[in-house]
């Protein structure tokens, strides 16, 4: 006889790494150097497959302008999916 327990949890949604964070995470989970560690994570950003910031901070400043970006979005992108998500949140 097998005896199975069920349990529930709830996880966080991962918040989003920083090339400093991802390094370490490759390095130590997945046996990569940092360089090719680097390397993947350009080839993938490249392809479209994922994002990643480009600077260490994971904070906007608080002088910047949201609403400005939304309406160049909006402005620029002509009649897009992405300019109407911008016009939307700008509404």
């Amino acid at each position: 006889m097998i005896d199975i327990k069920e349990s529930k949890s709830k996880k966080r949604r991962p918040v989003g790494l920083n090339t400093v964070n991802l390094l370490k995470f490759v390095t130590k989970n997945m046996g990569l150097g940092s360089h090719d560690a680097m390397k993947a994570a350009e080839k993938l950003y490249l392809s479209g497959y994922v994002t990643y910031p480009r600077t260490e901070s994971t904070q906007y400043p608080k002088n910047f302008d949201f609403k400005f970006i939304a309406n160049k979005i909006a402005s620029d992108y002509g009649s897009s999916q992405y300019a109407t998500h911008a016009k939307n949140l700008i509404q």
